[in-house]
């Protein structure tokens, strides 16, 4: 996952020179008016002015002058500056209403709360005074990696500043910091509301809800994002692998198509495309084989032959049985033992009739579910199909991007691969011929297989010479033993 870098720079809401040029008598007696004025409305708050609402607002404006201040002296003295400023503005406002009206110091006190906004948008206003408080202390406290600090001060920055991207932004940002995605998210939206462009941004929030599986909105928000920055790589690269993600590999290779064919001589997005047809390939191995395994249970003609091996155990006990009966006629004095024998035998036989009972009414079973036996075999064959298709278009692209880079590592490695596998299967369909079926095509059965292997050594040996990795050299290896290549494994240190 890309990681969304930014910088944070303080924001001089009340303007002023900066700390590194102000002369120090002149700070020292702005820092000891701006503490003076501090203490003055902390005392009147405990004297009878209390019950007035224009003693809170001085106090709030107080505290508003020391949060904006650039001296960090007084700032680290009193960090929760601006939130005491906001509850000595409501309480100014609580103080100045009478009959349900409020009167000017309430009036003057919400201006505080929120930044107005001009015709041209421009923010403008005393709410300036509480923004930057609360900015500042956020990006004081991010400084300072306290994140959960710092989320909470510029979560009051965009409450305040209604239509500021800025104060959204940073919230979304470090509510990601503080691992708090539901204030991120807010953030992000907010951002994104008022218009906000920044890739970063879309890119970012896309990536919450994919945490969350949130399919949907995850898609959605970079498709906008998108939609404004249609050349941006990371934000379509990363739709592509959200489809992936969310198993919508039809999707991704829809996506990944059309950007190839607009740009066919980017060598590695060839070779995505490549891997995503070859992923959609194995896919269907999955599928296949959960159908042969449903298969399996109506396997007539296995039944079939377990019901006549069973029948024919059943029939030489039979036999047996007859012939001690004939040797009783044949030699009464025989008869106290053969009669045991053939009592043991009788219970044998029992024993071998319930099997083959239960074996013909499994066959029964399995003969009725015959159509549904035959249903599945067309799904296999229609899979199969569907996987070929997927296996000729992986090897097409990844063809094409051996042509546009031959001396591309992952091309050739990924070609050997498919070779060495098709060589595998083959090898095991030799494996399982009958001595007459052998006799008949075992020969150039073999011939096709070792053809599939000498393709795969052709495309590991290029790729080895490309980058001298562990497993291409043990792929090698073994294809040297397959192929008889005794002075190659030598050459491998064999």
């Amino acid at each position: 996952m890309r990681k969304l870098t930014f910088a944070l720079f303080a924001v001089a809401a009340t303007g002023g020179a900066s700390y590194a040029q102000t002369d120090k008598l002149l700070l020292e007696a702005n820092r000891k008016t701006i503490l003076d004025a501090k203490k003055k409305v902390d005392e009147a708050i405990t004297k009878k002015d209390s019950l007035k609402a224009k003693t809170w607002l001085t106090r709030a404006e107080a505290y508003l002058d020391l949060a904006n201040s650039q001296d960090t002296e007084l700032t680290n003295q009193v960090p929760n500056a601006g939130v005491i400023a906001v509850e000595s503005l409501k309480k100014a406002i609580s103080l100045d209403v009478v009959n349900g009206k409020e009167g000017s110091t309430a009036a003057a006190a919400k201006k505080y709360l929120s930044v107005a906004y001009n015709k041209e948008g421009k923010a403008e206003g005393e709410g300036m005074k509480l923004y930057g408080a609360f900015m500042n202390a956020g990006i004081a406290k991010y400084q300072a990696k306290d994140y959960s600090g710092a989320l909470k001060d510029l979560q009051m920055a965009s409450e305040i500043g209604s239509k500021d991207t800025t104060a959204a932004m940073y919230t979304g940002i470090i509510g990601q910091m503080a691992k708090e995605n539901d204030a991120a998210k807010v953030g992000f939206e907010k951002f994104i509301s008022l218009g906000g462009k920044d890739p970063g941004i879309y890119y970012s929030l896309a990536q919450i809800y994919k945490d969350e599986k949130n399919e949907d909105k995850a898609l959605a928000t970079l498709e906008k994002g998108i939609s404004l920055h249609p050349a941006n790589k990371d934000l379509k690269n990363e739709k592509i692998n959200m489809y992936l993600a969310f198993k919508k590999i039809d999707s991704a290779i829809s996506e990944l198509s059309a950007v190839v064919e607009k740009d066919p001589s980017n060598v590695q997005t060839v070779l995505n495309l490549a891997i995503l047809f070859d992923n959609k390939a194995e896919q269907y191995n999955g599928e296949i084989r959960d159908i042969k395994e449903k298969l399996a249970e109506f396997d007539v003609e296995g039944v079939k032959k377990k019901v006549a091996a069973q029948k024919d155990k059943v029939d030489a006990f039979e036999s047996e049985i007859k012939r001690l009966t004939d040797k009783i006629k044949k030699d009464p004095k025989s008869a106290v033992n053969t009669k045991k024998q053939i009592a043991e035998i009788t219970k044998q036989r029992d024993a071998e009739k319930v099997e083959l009972d239960n074996l013909n009414a499994e066959l029964a079973k399995k003969s009725a579910n015959a159509g549904n036996a035959a249903e599945l075999n067309a799904k296999i064959a229609a899979l199969q199909e569907k996987q070929k298709a997927a296996k000729a278009s992986a090897l097409a692209n990844y063809d094409k991007a051996l042509k546009v880079d031959p001396n591309n590592y992952d091309v050739n490695y990924n070609l050997g691969v498919i070779a060495f596998n098709e060589a595998v299967i083959l090898n095991k369909k030799v494996g399982d011929m009958g001595m007459d079926e052998y006799k008949k095509d075992g020969k150039a059965a073999e011939a096709t297989r070792d053809d599939k292997f000498k393709e795969a050594l052709k495309y590991f040996e290029k790729a080895y010479s490309l980058k001298k990795e562990e497993d291409v050299k043990e792929n090698l290896k073994q294809l040297y033993r397959v192929l008889k290549m005794e002075d190659k494994l030598k050459e491998l240190g064999e």
